[in-house]
């Protein structure tokens, strides 16, 4: 996934919000600028969400996110 290409699957709502990417609970915002990017990535915790990680290219933001999902889904 080349992050020019990356088109974020979040609702127009979610977009409104920052959120780039979203898969069960796990998403993505972009917490810097369109000159310099900071992608977060939230994993939730009861009540709240907690920040997992940050990179500067989308592709690996998704690539943590959607492995958090999985593995997630695994345990339960």
């Amino acid at each position: 996934m080349n992050k020019d290409k990356y088109t974020p699957n979040g609702t127009k709502e979610d977009i409104k919000l920052n959120i780039l990417h979203e898969i069960d609970g796990f998403y993505i915002s972009n917490e810097g600028n369109k000159t310099k990017p900071n992608f977060h990535v939230w994993k939730p915790n009861g009540t709240h969400v907690l920040i997992d990680s940050a990179y500067n290219e989308i592709s690996l933001a998704v690539c943590r996110c959607n492995y958090l999902a999985q593995t997630k889904n695994k345990q339960l």
